[in-house]
């Protein structure tokens, strides 16, 4: 099992073909979804986008038009990923992330692989779902702990280390669903960035400018909390067995209300 078993990769537009679209196309052909918070959405948008958040993508489903080509997009590229994957989940097939998002959009680039997320730290192949699963949130914890130590503020600090001692929850969690169906989790020698610990340079390998900042950093953490529930929502489906369904469909809302910490914080920004 890799990362892409569970996702298939989600289609892009350039700013570019965006803008060609939106220039050359009826306006009912297409809808432009904004991801980012009502703060940025009110500094600028694109004309005609739809403000849905990140964190409030389900709730809003009945929004989006399945015989529509969606165009999803954010500041970056970063959050819209991880929008079009839920979105897509529902069903929607003509579903495009914007990459470069609103920057590019202004004529701006913005430094680093805005296409990655947390697939960039689980690469390869996985024995079992579990020990995928295992894997994302240890990339998580170490992630946050990595970032408070960088940080200066104290409520950032505070913040992100709550994060980590969540995702250290799940790990243990997930220990024990993998005792409870008799399945392995190996804590060493899978097919991933982890080997050694996850490092400063793996993370700036990975994102570059988007660490600069601690609006990018929360933009960053909100994209992988968004992933991480649309995999366990995801792994729900792929189930059969109830206790296991069950496990992951409680993981899913923890790593929902994880986001929703996540947008109030960067809110306050």
């Amino acid at each position: 099992m890799n990362w892409n078993t569970i996702f298939n990769n989600n289609k892009e537009l350039t700013a570019a073909q965006t803008r060609e679209i939106v220039n050359s196309h009826p306006a009912e052909t297409y809808q432009l979804i904004d991801v980012r918070q009502p703060r940025e959405y009110a500094e600028n948008h694109l004309p005609g986008a739809l403000l849905i958040p990140l964190n409030r993508i389900e709730e809003n489903i009945d929004k989006f038009e399945n015989q529509k080509k969606i165009i999803v997009y954010c500041r970056s590229g970063n959050r819209s990923n991880a929008a079009c994957q839920l979105i897509r989940a529902k069903n929607f097939s003509q579903v495009y992330n914007m990459t470069g998002g609103i920057l590019s959009w202004e004529g701006h680039t913005a430094r680093g692989a805005e296409e990655a997320g947390l697939d960039y730290f689980l690469q390869g192949d996985f024995d079992n779902a579990l020990q995928m699963a295992y894997g994302l949130e240890v990339t998580l914890q170490q992630f946050y702990l990595i970032l408070a130590e960088r940080s200066v503020v104290r409520d950032q600090i505070e913040l992100l280390q709550k994060m980590a001692s969540f995702e250290k929850g799940h790990i243990n969690r997930l220990l024990s669903e993998a005792q409870r169906t008799g399945v392995n989790i190996a804590t060493q020698g899978q097919p991933t960035l982890l080997e050694g610990g996850l490092t400063i340079a793996h993370v700036r390998e990975a994102f570059g400018a988007q660490l600069d900042t601690i609006e990018s950093i929360f933009q960053l953490s909100m994209m992988f909390e968004a992933q991480a529930y649309d995999l366990y929502t995801r792994l729900m489906r792929r189930t059969d067995d109830s206790q296991q369904q069950e496990f992951y469909y409680k993981m899913a809302q923890e790593e929902k209300k994880h986001l929703d910490r996540l947008t109030t914080a960067f809110d306050s920004l």
